[in-house]
C-alpha cells in the first residue's frame, strides 16, 4: 500500500515537473508564432517587372512595386534599370536607364511606372534576361529598422509572341482622330445638323417675334 501512494507522488511529481517545463515553452511558442506572423504583415515585399502598357499599343512599362504590407526605405537596386528603349521589329537607338540613384521610400501598395520602350529595343538591352539584386531598409514589429534583399530577374522573352490591344479609351480617340467614316462621326455628324437646325428655328422665331412687335 505504500509502494503505491509512493508510485502515485512519483507521477504526480513527475507531470508537475513536465507541466512546468512544458509550459513556457508552449508560451515561448506562442509568441514566436504570434511576431512571426506580425513580422511577415510589416514586410515589404518589391517587384521589379515589364509588361504591356494597356492603352497604347507595343509599348511596353517598366513597373516598380511594393506588394507587401510594409514600407521600404532606401531602395536601391545593383544596377540601373533599362528604360526608354524603343524599336519594333528591330532596335532604335540606345535607349537610357533609370533609378540609378534609387527610390527613398516605396509604400506598401505603391507603384512606379516608367516608358519601357518596345519590344525589339529592351530585348536587345536585357537579352535573354538580366539579374538585380533589391536592397531596402524596413522597421520589424518592434521598431527595429532591418534590411533585406530580394533578387528581380528582368526579362521581355515572355512578350515576344503576346498580342497587343486598344483600351476604349484609345480606341474612342483613333476612332475620332482617324480618316475613315466610323458610327461616331455619324453621330458627330447628325448631332451638328441637329445643331444648326435648332440654331436656324431660333432666328425664325426671333424675326416673327420682332414683326409682331413692330
Amino acid at each position: 500500500m505504500v509502494w503505491g501512494v509512493s508510485m502515485s507522488d512519483g507521477i504526480v511529481s513527475l507531470a508537475q515537473t513536465v507541466f512546468y517545463v512544458v509550459s513556457p515553452l508552449v508560451t515561448l511558442l506562442a509568441v514566436l508564432v504570434a511576431y512571426l506572423a506580425l513580422l511577415k504583415q510589416s514586410r515589404p515585399h518589391l517587384l521589379v517587372h515589364y509588361q504591356p502598357n494597356p492603352n497604347i499599343q507595343s509599348l511596353i512599362d517598366l513597373n516598380i512595386e511594393n506588394l507587401g504590407n510594409g514600407m521600404a526605405r532606401d531602395v536601391a537596386f545593383s544596377q540601373p534599370l533599362p528604360a526608354q528603349c524603343y524599336g519594333i521589329e528591330k532596335p532604335d537607338g540606345e535607349g537610357s536607364e533609370v533609378l540609378s540613384e534609387g527610390l527613398p521610400a516605396i509604400a506598401s501598395g505603391q507603384k512606379y511606372v516608367f516608358d519601357g520602350g518596345q519590344y525589339a529595343g529592351l530585348s536587345k538591352k536585357l537579352g535573354s534576361s538580366i539579374e538585380v539584386q533589391v536592397s531596402y531598409k524596413y522597421r520589424n514589429p518592434l521598431g527595429i529598422i532591418r534590411s533585406r534583399n530580394e533578387t528581380c530577374m528582368l526579362s521581355v522573352e515572355h512578350l515576344k509572341n503576346m498580342p497587343t490591344r486598344t483600351s476604349a479609351e484609345s480606341a474612342i480617340v483613333d476612332a475620332l482622330n482617324g480618316p475613315n467614316v466610323t458610327t461616331l462621326h455619324r453621330i458627330e455628324r447628325e448631332l451638328h445638323s441637329i445643331c444648326l437646325t435648332m440654331i436656324e428655328i431660333s432666328r425664325k422665331d426671333d424675326k416673327e417675334n420682332q414683326n409682331e412687335n413692330a
